[in-house]
C-alpha cells in the first residue's frame, strides 16, 4: 500500500469520489462526481486495494501547484489496449497504460520528484498529439489551484480498485493485465527522473475551405444534399467573396459542382444567387437556416479568419469548471492560462464574468450576447465534466444558525424576567429547559455576525432545528409578542492550555 500510495501522492486536503449510474449506449459509465474535503488517510488507499466501498480518486496537483505523475484520458470504449502499448514503445515514450472503469485507457506518465503542474501537462499534451488522441483529457487539468479560497483540481479515479477483480489495471508489453507487483515494475521501468522535451510532427489538416467557417467544412466532408443546397452555395458564395475577392464568381461556380449532391444547382440559379450576394445587405452569413444550423460551432468559427466573428474580441478558452457546494455555490473556472473564483451570477451573466476576468486576471474579454454565452459557452462548461466538491460541514446553514443561536442564548446578558425580552435579551426560565427570544433581536444578531440569509429564510431553518419547539404568545406587561421557543442550549465552556511555559529573565 505505502508504494501505490507513494506513486499516486497529490493533493493531502481532499480526494474525489463517484457514485455509479446507468451505462450508456456507447459503453460510457454515467454517474456523479464530486470532491470530499478532508484529509487522504492511510484507511482510503486501503480500502480502495481491497475494493471496500467507492474507488479513490486523487487530485494530481498538489497544495503548491505541483505533481509528480499525470494522465491522458482516452474515453473510447472496445479499446485495443495492446495496439496503443505497441505504439508507445515503438515511439519509446515512457508511458504506462492502465485500463479505465468504462473500457478506455488511462496513459499514466511518472517522476520520481515533484515537478510544476503545467509542466506535466504540456508533456502529456504533446505526447497525446503525437499519439494521435489531441482532443483527449489531461491530468493535471490545471496547472494552478487557488487552496487558499477553497479551490481544488479534478481528481482522477485511481487503477487497481480491489486489484484485478476490478478490471482497472495496467497493461504488461505483451498485452496481458498487470499484477499489482507487475505494475510496480512497470512504474520502476518507465518512472522519469526528469521530463524530456518530446519530438513531435505538426499533421496538416486539409480544409476544404481554408480558414472557412467550420460548419461549410464539415458539409462539405459530407456533400451537401438535395433540399439544403441553396442555403448551403449561398454560405460558400460569402466565403469566396472574402476569401477570392478578384474570382470569387469562378470559384462559387467551382464547389457547386464539387460538392453539391446529387446534382449541382443549374447555371441559373447560380448566376441569381451570385447576382443577390451583390447587392448591400445580402452579404452575410446565413448560419440560422439549415443546413449550417444544425452543425454550427460559433465558438471556433470566430477563430477562423473568414468565420463569422473574426474581426471582434475573442473569447479565451474557458474549461474546468468546479463548483464547490455551499450556500450559496462558490465556482472556479479556467480562464485561458488563468485561474478564476466566480459567484453564480458572475457565471451566469457575460458581462459580470467579463468584470470578474478583468478584476481577478488582468483579462480584457467581449461581452458575448446573452443567448450566445448561454448555448456557446455556458451550457457545455456544466453538460462536460462539471465536478462538485462537498462543502465543510461547519458551513452548513444548519452548523452556522445553530452556532449562532448558541452564542446568543448562552454567551451574552439573559433576561432575568421574561418581560426583559423587551430589552432585545433571551430568557431562559428557571429549570434551564427551555429559552425564549424575539425572532427580530435574534436576526439583528445574526447580521451583525454577517449573516447574509434572509428573516424569512432563517425562520425557516431554524424551525428545522431538532432544539427548535414551538412558536408562543404569553402574556405580559407589554403585550403580547411572538416568541420563538427552543431547549435550552449548554454552554460551551472555554478551555485554556495547561502547558507550562519557562520564565526567561533578562
Amino acid at each position: 500500500m505505502e508504494k501505490f500510495k507513494k506513486i499516486f501522492e497529490g493533493l493531502s486536503i481532499a480526494y474525489g469520489q463517484y457514485q455509479k449510474g446507468e451505462r450508456g449506449e456507447n459503453g460510457k459509465q454515467k454517474g456523479r462526481a464530486f470532491i470530499v474535503r478532508k484529509n487522504v488517510t492511510n484507511d482510503l488507499w486501503e480500502n480502495h486495494l481491497k475494493g471496500e466501498g467507492p474507488a479513490l480518486g486523487i487530485i494530481p496537483i498538489n497544495e503548491s501547484n505541483q505533481c509528480k505523475w499525470g494522465c491522458i484520458d482516452i474515453d473510447e470504449y472496445n479499446f485495443n489496449h495492446r495496439e496503443l502499448v505497441d505504439r508507445i514503445r515503438e515511439l519509446n515514450f515512457p508511458l504506462v497504460v492502465c485500463r479505465s472503469k468504462s473500457g478506455g485507457a488511462h496513459v499514466f506518465l511518472f517522476t520520481e520528484d515533484f515537478i510544476s503542474a503545467s509542466q506535466m501537462q504540456n508533456t502529456l499534451k504533446n505526447y497525446a498529439e503525437t499519439l494521435g488522441y489531441e482532443g483527449a483529457e489531461i491530468f493535471p487539468k490545471q496547472t494552478e489551484i487557488l487552496v487558499e479560497r477553497g479551490d481544488t483540481g479534478n481528481f482522477l479515479n485511481l487503477p487497481y480498485h480491489n486489484e484485478m477483480q476490478g478490471l482497472r489495471y495496467a497493461i504488461k508489453d505483451d498485452g496481458a493485465a498487470a499484477t499489482l507487483q507487475e505494475f510496480y515494475d512497470l512504474y520502476d521501468q518507465y518512472v522519469q527522473k526528469e521530463l524530456k522535451e518530446v519530438k513531435k510532427e505538426k499533421k496538416k489538416e486539409i480544409e476544404i475551405f481554408p480558414d472557412g467557417p467550420p460548419c461549410l467544412n464539415k458539409l462539405a466532408s459530407q456533400g451537401f444534399s438535395e433540399g439544403s443546397r441553396n442555403n448551403a452555395l449561398f454560405n460558400i458564395a460569402i466565403y469566396c467573396k472574402q476569401a477570392y475577392p478578384d474570382n470569387w464568381e469562378k470559384m462559387v461556380d467551382e464547389y457547386n459542382t464539387k460538392y453539391m449532391k446529387p446534382a449541382p444547382l443549374g447555371s441559373g440559379e447560380v448566376q441569381q444567387l451570385i447576382k443577390s450576394i451583390g447587392k448591400k445587405g445580402y452579404d452575410k452569413y446565413r448560419c440560422k437556416l439549415p443546413p449550417i444550423e444544425s452543425v454550427c460551432n460559433s465558438g471556433l468559427c470566430r477563430t477562423k479568419k473568414f468565420g463569422v466573428g473574426y474581426d471582434e474580441e475573442q473569447v479565451p478558452q474557458l474549461g474546468n469548471l468546479t463548483k464547490y457546494a455551499s450556500r450559496p455555490p462558490q465556482w472556479f473556472l479556467n480562464v485561458g492560462d488563468s485561474r478564476i473564483e466566480l459567484k453564480t451570477e458572475q457565471l451566469y451573466s457575460s458581462a459580470l464574468f467579463a468584470l470578474a476576468c478583468l478584476d481577478q486576471a488582468n483579462l480584457i474579454i467581449p461581452v458575448v450576447k446573452p443567448k450566445d454565452w448561454k448555448q456557446v459557452y455556458l451550457k457545455p462548461l456544466i453538460e462536460n465534466g462539471l465536478q462538485e466538491i462537498e462543502p465543510l460541514e461547519s458551513l452548513d446553514p444548519k452548523n452556522q444558525i445553530t452556532s449562532l443561536l448558541q452564542d446568543w442564548t448562552t454567551n451574552r446578558q439573559s433576561a432575568r424576567t421574561m418581560e426583559d425580552i423587551f430589552n432585545k435579551l433571551p430568557y431562559t426560565d428557571e429549570g434551564k429547559e427551555f429559552t425564549y427570544f424575539r425572532m427580530e433581536d435574534f436576526y439583528n444578531y445574526c447580521k451583525r455576525n454577517n449573516w447574509e440569509m434572509d428573516k424569512t429564510k432563517t425562520g425557516n431553518l431554524i424551525k428545522q432545528l431538532e432544539d427548535f419547539v414551538e412558536e408562543v404568545r404569553p402574556r405580559l406587561k407589554g403585550g403580547m409578542p411572538r416568541l420563538v421557543k427552543i431547549k435550552t442550549m449548554k454552554k460551551q465552556e472555554t478551555t485554556v492550555s495547561k502547558v507550562e511555559y519557562q520564565e526567561h529573565h533578562f
